[in-house]
């Protein structure tokens, strides 16, 4: 997982908890159903599609800024 993912999904993450749209108990289940599904075989195929969108949109943002 790169790190622009990792800070995305923690924003999120954080920012569901913090404005009462999601409970902790739900995060702590959604992280440990993500993790039992990466071990699976649809995991890596699941990380690839992630992991290319979410270059695609820091390239375009940061193309934007620029």
């Amino acid at each position: 997982m790169t790190i622009p993912i990792v800070v995305l999904l923690g924003l999120l993450a954080f920012g569901l908890v913090k404005w009462g749209k999601q409970k902790i108990s739900g995060l702590l289940v959604g992280i440990l159903f993500g993790l039992a599904l990466a071990t699976t075989s649809v995991g890596p195929p699941i990380l690839h599609a992630v992991s290319t969108a979410s270059k695609t949109v820091v390239s375009a943002v940061s193309s934007a800024v620029r």
